[in-house]
Order: C-alpha cells, then structure tokens, then sequence
C-alpha cells in the first residue's frame, strides 16, 4: 500500500489531503473512496500541526489493525471524479521517498533524525522557513517603525496639550479684558459723561441753594456765605458750560455720522 500527500495551495493554513492506494475497509476510510477522513491528526489539524506525525499515526494504525484489502475487481464509485484522478500528476511532497526501498522507508518512519534532516532539505519546507524569517524581519521592522511613529505622536499630543492650555489661559484674559473694556466703554461713553455733567450741574445748584437757605435763616456767617456759595455757582456754571458744550459737539457728531451713511448706500 502506499499513501499519497496532496497539499492544497492555502497549506499550512488548510489541512492536507490523504488518500491510499489500493483502496480499504477502515473507519477513518471515506465511504466509497480512498480518502483518509477519519485520523485524528486530521480531525483536530491546525496550522502549527506536525504533517509528519500525522502521517506515521496512519501508517501505524493501518499497520496495527491489518486493514482488509476492498475487492480489487469492483469499482470504486464515481473515481472519474475522485480527488485521487484529480492529483494525477502531482509530486509528493517529498519525491526523494518514492526510490527508496521498504527498507530504507521503515528506516525512515523509526529514525526521528533522518526524518528532520529530510524535512530540513525539502524545498518547499526551506522556501516556507525562507518567507517566515522575511515575514519576522518585516514585523520587526513595522514594529520599530511604530516605536518611532509612537514616540513622534505622544510629542505632537504633548505639544496639543501645551497649545490647548495656551489657549484656554488667552481667552480667559481676553473675556477679562473683555469685561474691562465694556465697563470703561460705559463709563467713558460720551453721552453719559454729558448726563453725569448735567446731574453734577444740578447737584452744585442744589447744593447753593441750601447754602443760602442757611445764610437768610441765620445759621450761615455772611463770610462763610460769600465763600461756599460762590464757589458752589462757579462750579455749577462750569459743569453746566462743560454740559452744553459736550452737548453741542455730540449733536455735530450725530449730524455728520448721519450724513455719511446715505452717501456710503449711495456710493
């Protein structure tokens, strides 16, 4: 008997085909084929399993049980269409086995170490070690790269972090300033002075007023008099002649900025 090893093109990643010739009677024998379905190496395959092993465990099992050979004369159902006829042609996975003698393949199944020194020559075991070294190597290299990147984007974040809190600090002190400005542009704001002078104005008459109030009920020395009631009119007259005077140049001003605006829609 022999076994034939058909590797698909996604091995290791999908388990290999096994088939025997002649065909047998063996519960790990597919119904009506020569297809080995039912080995557990098979079974419970994954992409680390030792192709190797699977196939002695075979061998040992179809050698241990003495499997009865099918009748050679009757036909194996649908062969035509058989993965055995559609392996027509293909090499085993190792060639060099098919011109060794019984003896020299016992030899091999019993030795461990000729069956790693043969494993280590095969061409397609060394090209698969060959692209897993390049594949480790470019892991590698996309490995340090992303150290690198890593490094590169927790500066960049650092610097975000920096501008962000530069940021938040400016317009703090800009709503500050902000508020500043709106409280002195109300404080300044011309139209207010003007009514702040025109209530200064009042007050200083006011003020006057009760001075010689005090003076013709005779609470008020006539010097006393004279003095605070001059100075209370000569300030009085002056925030009334700064009042109009702020007065006049407002109205000017409202004269001129309503002029301009039909001449700007004209224009």
């Amino acid at each position: 008997m022999s076994l034939l090893v058909i590797l698909g093109p996604e091995f290791p990643n999908e388990k290999p085909s096994i088939f025997i010739n002649p065909p047998i009677m063996h519960p790990w024998i597919g119904e009506n084929s020569n297809q080995v379905i039912g080995a557990p190496g098979l079974l419970n395959y994954t992409l680390h399993s030792d192709l190797g092993r699977v196939v002695q465990a075979i061998i040992r099992e179809f050698q241990k049980s003495m499997p009865k050979l099918t009748n050679t004369e009757e036909p194996v159902k649908s062969n035509e269409t058989s993965p055995q006829s559609q392996a027509t042609g293909q090499s085993l996975m190792f060639p060099e086995l098919n011109e060794c003698s019984i003896e020299e393949l016992q030899e091999v199944l019993e030795n461990t170490d000729l069956q790693d020194k043969i494993i280590e020559v095969n061409p397609q075991i060394v090209e698969l070690e060959q692209e897993t070294e390049e594949l480790m190597t470019s892991i590698e290299e996309i490995a340090q790269e992303n150290l690198e990147k890593q490094q590169m984007l927790d500066d960049i974040k650092s610097e975000v972090v920096d501008r962000i809190s530069t940021i938040v600090q400016m317009k703090m002190n800009f709503e500050e300033m902000n508020r500043k400005h709106q409280k002195l542009s109300e404080m300044y704001d011309p139209y207010k002075i003007r009514d702040y002078l025109k209530e200064a104005a009042m007050k200083a008459d006011e003020e006057s007023e009760v001075i010689a109030e005090k003076f013709l009920t005779g609470d008020m020395p006539v010097e006393a008099f004279v003095s605070q009631f001059a100075e209370t009119r000569a300030l009085g007259q002056a925030r009334r002649a700064r009042e109009e005077r702020l007065g006049h140049q407002l109205a000017l001003l409202d004269r001129a900025t309503t002029s301009i605006r039909p001449m700007t829609n004209k224009g």
